[in-house]
Order: C-alpha cells, then sequence, then structure tokens
C-alpha cells in the first residue's frame, strides 16, 4: 500500500479543485453559453425560496392534471395565495386574470408544454428509441452512459414483470451502442444499465428477507443471461435504507452463481450519507475476490436523506444516516480511498457533483499510481455539463446517468433533480451563484465538523 501524506493529498486537492474550476469558468463565462443563462436561473430560486418550492410543488402534482383550468386552479392555490414572495396585490391581480376562461385555457395549456420541454433537460426520452439521439451526441463529446429506466417500487406482480420486460427490451436494442472502452485492467462497456431491484417485486420486504432475494433472483436472472450476451454492464441500484440488506445479499448471492461470477461487467451502488457504508464496502470487496474477476462499486452520496430521517424518528429508530453534509462529504472521501486501494479486485465509479468531492478522489487516485481510465466519474444527465467537459478534457473517463421514461412516472425523479440544482447547500448552486467563495467551497469537510463543534 502507498503511503501518502495528508498534507500533500490536501494540497493536491484543493490545487486541482481549483484548476477545475477556473477552466470550467473560461468555458461558460460567454453570453451565448448555456452555463451563462442557468447561472441566471438559480440566481433566481435564492431570491425567492418559497416561491421555488411551491412551484416545485406544483411541478409534482401537474402529471394528474387532466384540464387547463384544473392547471391554473393548482397555479393558483400553489403560487398566489400569499405563500410565496409574490405580493398580495399582484396574487389578487393575477388570480383574476387566469380565472377568465380564454385565458385559463392558453396558460394551462402553456405551462403543461413547457414543463414537458423543461423536463427534457433531465429524461433522455420516453424510451431507447427516443432517446438514441441524445444519447449519440453523448458519445460524440466522448463520455459514455448509464440507463435508468425511471419509476418507483412496482405495485402489483404485473406491473413488476412489465418493468422486468423494460430491462430486457432496452438490452435488446443496445447493438448501435456496443462497443468497449480499452483500460489497463481489460475493457468498459460502453453502455450500463442501472436495475432498480424493487421495480422487480412488488412485495419486496425487509420482513421477508429470504423471500425477497429469492423472487429477485429469479426476475434478475433473464436479465443477467442478455446483458452478458450483449456484453453489456448491468448496476443493480441503491434504494431507501430498508431493502439495503435485501439488495447486499442479493448482489452478493446472484453475482457469485456459478453462471455470473466470471462476468466482469456487475456493479453495486454505495450510498455515503448511511453510517454503515464502509462495513457494506468491506463486504463487497470480500466476495469480489472470491469471484476472481472484480466488481465496479458506485459511490454516491445518496438520494433519500429527508425520507430517511423522517422515517426513523417517526418509527422511533436510529437514524442510518449523517445528519450533517459535512458527515457525509468526508465519509465519501474516506469511501473513496478504501476503493481506490482496492483497484484492481474492485473497480470504482464516483457519482457526484461536488468539484471537492471529485477532486479528492481523482488526487489520491494519482498518488496511488492509477491511470485517469482507470476509474470513472459519473454525473447526471442535464446536470453540470460544463464540468463534463472540463474532466474529459483532462482525460477522465465521464458516464451520465440517463433516465427514459414516461414523464408521469418520471416526475419524482424530475423534482428531485431540480431541487438538487437549486438546494442552497447543492456544491452547484452555490458556485454557479457565486455566493461562496472557492476556498469555502474546495474546504476539507474535516475542517467543517470541526468549525461546528
Amino acid at each position: 500500500m502507498i503511503t501518502i501524506s495528508s498534507e500533500d493529498l490536501e494540497a493536491e486537492t484543493k490545487r486541482l479543485g481549483v484548476r477545475i474550476i477556473e477552466q470550467n469558468e473560461r468555458q461558460s463565462s460567454g453570453l451565448f453559453s448555456k452555463q451563462f443563462w442557468i447561472k441566471r436561473l438559480l440566481g433566481l430560486s435564492v431570491r425567492y425560496p418559497k416561491l421555488k418550492i411551491e412551484l416545485f410543488r406544483f411541478v409534482d402534482v401537474l402529471p394528474s392534471l387532466r384540464s387547463s383550468k384544473d392547471i391554473t386552479d393548482h397555479l393558483s392555490l400553489y403560487l398566489l395565495d400569499g405563500k410565496t414572495e409574490i405580493p398580495k396585490w399582484l396574487g389578487f391581480f393575477l388570480r383574476t386574470g387566469i380565472s377568465i376562461l380564454p385565458i385559463s385555457f392558453v396558460l394551462g395549456s402553456s405551462v403543461r408544454f413547457f414543463v414537458l420541454y423543461a423536463s427534457k433537460n433531465f429524461i433522455a426520452g420516453k424510451n431507447f428509441t427516443e432517446a438514441k439521439h441524445r444519447l449519440l451526441s453523448i458519445r460524440k463529446k466522448s463520455r459514455v452512459f448509464t440507463l435508468d429506466i425511471l419509476g418507483e417500487a412496482a405495485l402489483s406482480e404485473k406491473e413488476a414483470l412489465r418493468y422486468q420486460k423494460q430491462y430486457l427490451e432496452v438490452l435488446s436494442d443496445l447493438d448501435s451502442f456496443s462497443g468497449f472502452e480499452q483500460t489497463s485492467y481489460g475493457s468498459c462497456p460502453y453502455v450500463n444499465v442501472s436495475v432498480k431491484c424493487s421495480s422487480l417485486y412488488s412485495q419486496i420486504s425487509s420482513l421477508a428477507k429470504e423471500n425477497s432475494v429469492s423472487v429477485l433472483k429469479e426476475r434478475l436472472r433473464p436479465i443477467l443471461r442478455l446483458a452478458k450476451e450483449k456484453n453489456a454492464f448491468i448496476n443493480l441500484d441503491a434504494e431507501q435504507f430498508d431493502y439495503k440488506e435485501i439488495l447486499m445479499s442479493l448482489a452478493e448471492e446472484i453475482f457469485l452463481e456459478e453462471e455470473f461470477k466470471g462476468y466482469p461487467h456487475f456493479g453495486v451502488v454505495i450510498q455515503a450519507y448511511l453510517q454503515n457504508s464502509k462495513e457494506d464496502l468491506q463486504r463487497i470487496i470480500s466476495y469480489s475476490e472470491k469471484r476472481g474477476v472484480p466488481i465496479t462499486v458506485r459511490l454516491v452520496k445518496g438520494a433519500y436523506w429527508e425520507y430517511e430521517v423522517i422515517k426513523a424518528k417517526e418509527k422511533g429508530w436510529e437514524i442510518p444516516v449523517f445528519e450533517s453534509k459535512a458527515e457525509t462529504d468526508l465519509n465519501y472521501e474516506e469511501c473513496s480511498r478504501i476503493l481506490l486501494e482496492s483497484f484492481p479486485n474492485i473497480l470504482s465509479a464516483f457519482g457526484s457533483h461536488n468539484i471537492r468531492s471529485l477532486a479528492f478522489v481523482l488526487s489520491f487516485a494519482e498518488k496511488q499510481g492509477l491511470n485517469p481510465r482507470d476509474f470513472e466519474i459519473q454525473m447526471l444527465y442535464g446536470m453540470g455539463d460544463s464540468y463534463k467537459s472540463v474532466l474529459t478534457q483532462l482525460g477522465y473517463r465521464v458516464r451520465e446517468y440517463t433516465p427514459l421514461g414516461e414523464i408521469l412516472p418520471g416526475m419524482a425523479y424530475l423534482v428531485r433533480r431540480l431541487l438538487e440544482n437549486t438546494s442552497n447547500q447543492g456544491f452547484l448552486q452555490n458556485f454557479l451563484t457565486g455566493r461562496i467563495k472557492q476556498t469555502h467551497l474546495l474546504q476539507n469537510p474535516k475542517e467543517t465538523i470541526h468549525d461546528k463543534l
């Protein structure tokens, strides 16, 4: 194991972080840059936070509204009833105006159109065929992608089997994107497919763990077989904490089956906001060594923080996640070290838009002697495009997490992405709006935690 001094690593992390930020700024400061206008829009969300929240609540309910009148009625309810920064006199004037039938019809139709149009920034298409031109655009930028079929947990077995069919259809259509990148450890498929296991079994339950694992293995095997045939990569996505032990056991058992243990293109997701994430990593490292070929671990911060905290408090349980962002950021860096030190028994994919976190990963990997193509950076489709360009130019493999699906089941995903883009704690928000200095954005999370004590 290579010994790296914490002082040298910290200095290199900050140097690289500044380089990425400055290079990004040079590329995105022009008047005709998409990023230039995103900065202005994000700035509005800082000035009017109440309006932002109510607007996103409206977007979340929009797919269930059938008529233009329904849309304008809810628009008035969420935005013009005095809860937001809109002055009461102006709210009264606007409510009166949109109650007129012709105006109501035109406005309702226009709102639906613009929300659906905006969703295309985050959702590549209803299906693989519709998304093809956007996927080709990603490849032309020398980037690769992960396909994610949108939708929450299946509510019936009929729906679960329909999701299984969708995964199989996507894998069947991948021929036009088949191919590999060659790396120092072997080949890496251009295409990943993320599988949400809760979509494959409607009765998944932590109270029936063994049965849940058994059924999920049956549902997964046809998907894994087709992935092997198509030389595609399958990633078992992370979900809420309640399913974690099911998913961990499922991955370990099925990836060690004789039929699949020799295939190198399977992966799992670890969420750094979980307090036991390092123990989970050690478990994956152990069974990856038994396979003889590596498992890929996608490390993310986690997407269900509020849900986990609220549910744990409601049930009187111990909260499974770190309760501060700085603690999660620090754990992300510590998990990153474990992953990179485990190469090549474990391959790593780092999902983040936080430049401090990514700069740490890149600096530690370099000091470990890893090639920039020995791991990959993953970012969400429609977010941080200028950063993706910078990292690609620096020689790193960048993969875009690309959703497919109808806007109705995808709306929850869309709202989460919009909230991430405008979160007051979000790195992109803080940097793009210029609200916080570079030195603070690149601050070691250890120092942030110490400052709060």
